[in-house]
């Protein structure tokens, strides 16, 4: 084992902890490495043979002025106390073990983030650069949010350039791992876990979210993702036209063909986006089943139009195909955004009084889901989502700790959320959260 370069490198990491780096040392306090089980566990006097060696180490380190040796009182050259390093030769230290100073890592660091940031447009990335390098130049470090090691530091600005540079198109992860970081495994290796934590910091703070809805919001995802749906969408795509009322049980759309397709006509009154999958399919169920008389004529008429008379003869009226229900899964990701922008943009261009609804959990993520929802929907209302439901169904609620308790109290306080202010305040007397699966069976 190279002991020589084991005690300069414990040197200059106590260096770079302390205040001599910083430059604030008040007092000529000296950079010392005790030969104790905690600082040097490596040093044992009952191994005769590596306390030896470790001896002659840091003897050609003292040679080399690099460090000073303390022995043990009484114990000169047999046990050794304490070794200094010799502030005067830090460069000739850092040399020696084929280490960049902190001061330069940091330096090299600034600058690169700084080059970034000024060439950053995407907000949210560009607040992040700038309280980075805030933080290193008032702490002369690292921040705890950048790696330390200068490949991943890299990488980690390859992966916001690659976010920016993709822009609204949302990628598979490893697609884009490939195409940004030069290889498919890179991203979910490296980068993955810091990703999620900077943006939950950064973009979506104070967000109840799951690691994968935080990615999807930036548009990056597992697998090709779809959207389910149900209502009398009549959609036209390259050329065809496509009438979703007969999907008695849903639909879904693509990726590509929400990026593509155009609303035709959607004779509704109505909009209801759902939290959870199973609420989401009893609801439609309900729906469908509700007016069991008009399947066949619907069904008929569909049967007889033309993809030049679809538009033109869309479904009659019913109770049955004037509400679009949308399952949204959580927090929407850019291609849900994209789909509701598209339904909601037709209805204001057309000014159809239509009603916007969301129906989630009756808890943090759920409201928070709401609030984020309300951002792109600005008449959106809740739809079971009061204190009625909560007290009607407390025996299927799920407790809740202390800080959990905290978190919803802050959200009093917020203007955003006065809509939810009786429940969540039944929710702090009741000490009890209810998610959307109570409500169905």
């Amino acid at each position: 084992m190279n002991y020589q370069a084991s005690i300069i490198n414990l040197l200059l990491d106590k260096y770079e902890q302390s205040r001599h780096f910083q430059g604030t040392a008040q007092v000529n306090r000296r950079v010392a490495l005790k030969f104790n089980k905690k600082d040097f566990p490596l040093y044992d006097i009952e191994k005769v043979e590596t306390k030896e060696a470790i001896h002659h180490a840091a003897l050609v380190l003292q040679k080399r002025k690099l460090i000073a040796v303390e022995w043990m009182k009484y114990e000169v050259g047999n046990i050794m106390n304490r070794v200094f390093l010799n502030l005067e030769m830090l460069p000739e230290a850092y040399a020696f073990v084929q280490r960049k100073g902190k001061e330069e890592i940091l330096t090299e660091a600034h600058h690169k983030l700084a080059v970034f940031e000024e060439q950053s447009t995407t907000p949210w990335i560009k607040g992040f650069c700038t309280a980075m390098l805030q933080e290193m130049e008032e702490k002369k470090g690292i921040p705890r949010y950048l790696p330390k090691e200068e490949e991943n530091f890299d990488l980690l600005l390859a992966v916001l350039r690659g976010i920016e540079q993709k822009g609204e198109d949302d990628l598979l992860e490893r697609i884009f791992s490939r195409r940004y970081l030069g290889g498919s495994k890179e991203f979910e290796r490296k980068m993955r876990s810091r990703l999620v934590t900077i943006v939950k910091n950064f973009l979506l703070e104070g967000q109840d979210m799951e690691d994968e809805e935080v990615l999807q919001h930036i548009g990056l995802i597992k697998t090709s993702e779809d959207l389910s749906f149900f209502g009398p969408l009549v959609a036209k795509l390259h050329g065809q036209v496509i009438n979703f009322s007969p999907f008695c049980y849903g639909a879904s759309m693509n990726t590509e063909m929400i990026r593509n397709f155009e609303v035709g006509q959607l004779p509704i009154s109505r909009v209801t986006t759902i939290e959870n999958k199973a609420a989401y399919l009893e609801y439609i169920k309900n729906i469908w089943s509700a007016s069991p008389s008009t399947h066949t004529k619907i069904q008929r008429e569909l049967a007889a139009a033309t993809p030049e008379t679809a538009l033109e003869s869309p479904s009659p009226h019913t109770k049955t195909n004037q509400e679009l229900v949308v399952y949204l899964a959580g927090f929407y990701s850019p291609v849900k955004r994209l789909f509701l922008e598209k339904i909601y943009n037709y209805v204001q261009d057309n000014r159809n009084p239509v009603t916007f609804y969301h129906w989630g959990d009756l808890d943090l993520g759920g409201f928070q889901i709401f609030v984020h929802l309300k951002n792109l929907i600005p008449e959106l209302q809740p739809l079971h989502m009061d204190a009625k439901t909560l007290r009607e169904n407390a025996r299927f609620g799920d407790t809740f700790d202390e800080k959990y308790r905290k978190q919803l109290k802050k959200l009093l306080n917020q203007d955003e959320y006065a809509v939810f202010t009786e429940v969540i305040e039944a929710i702090l007397q009741m000490g009890i959260k209810l998610e959307q699966e109570a409500l169905v069976w």
